[in-house]
């Protein structure tokens, strides 16, 4: 299955690394201003007016990020993003939530407790209220994955459980943003179906192959996800960007 040309030229618009494009404002809270990248705030807002778009509302939805294979970056562009967002200057609330409940990491990117989470509001009946935390900026909140001994296999996660916690909680924000694990790891349990949510595929530059590209995109058909687009992580410029932007 391949590509269309329209969404390929979309998808590699989507990121650049054009100096003029970048705002110096801090982007992001916790480590997260310390990796590469914290410049693009600019890219992720131009990138959430496309999914408006596509979504056809302004607020209230949700956005499922994902990669066809661990290691791709999904984790810190969702943070990035979801970041971006909460800090635009819009007034938008937004719920950073980690679905990634095998191998975790929001918490230690944006600095955060990882006690009571996703696994705890699901499994053991934690409100939701209770298990979000605030972080260092004002209109971000997040749902880390919580305490992994719910359950020895966090895989056994109830998806209709978790699919009625992402529709209770995008009425209460204005954008709800899901790290979800690769689809390479075959768990399914925090993927959204197009009813719920649309989904992001992040893929490594010059890395992941179009063969394991277009399977992934097959696998999040088959778990009737809506694939909004691919996102391009870790793209090489040889040649000016603005070249790129022209053509």
């Amino acid at each position: 299955m391949a590509l269309s040309a329209g969404r390929a030229h979309f998808l590699d618009r989507l990121l650049t690394n054009d100096p003029a494009n970048l705002l110096t404002a801090p982007a992001r809270p916790g480590a997260l201003d310390r990796l590469p990248g914290a410049g693009q705030r600019g890219e992720f807002l131009r990138l959430m007016s496309k999914l408006r778009d596509i979504q056809g509302k302004d607020a209230h939805f949700a956005i499922c990020f994902t990669s066809a294979l661990p290691g791709e970056g999904c984790s810190t562009m969702a943070a990035q993003f979801a970041c971006a967002v909460a800090q635009s200057g819009a007034g938008e609330k937004v719920l950073l939530i980690d679905g990634n409940l095998r191998h975790p990491n929001l918490h230690e990117l944006l600095e955060v407790d990882d006690a009571d989470g996703v696994l705890d509001v699901c499994m053991a009946g934690v409100p939701a209220d209770q298990a979000i935390q605030s972080t260092e900026l004002e209109d971000l909140d997040v749902l880390t994955a919580g305490n992994r001994n719910q359950s020895p296999n966090p895989d056994f996660l109830n998806p209709l459980r978790f699919r009625d916690l992402i529709r209770s909680l995008v009425t209460q924000y204005d954008l709800v943003v899901v790290d979800a694990p690769p689809v390479a790891m075959g768990t399914a349990a925090t993927h959204l179906s197009k009813e719920d949510a649309a989904t992001l595929l992040v893929v490594q530059a010059s890395q992941t192959r179009r063969e394991v590209i277009q399977g992934s995109i097959h696998e999040l058909k088959l778990m009737a996800a809506h694939v909004a687009g691919v996102v391009l992580n870790r793209r090489r410029y040889f040649i000016p960007s603005f070249v790129y932007r022209r053509l």
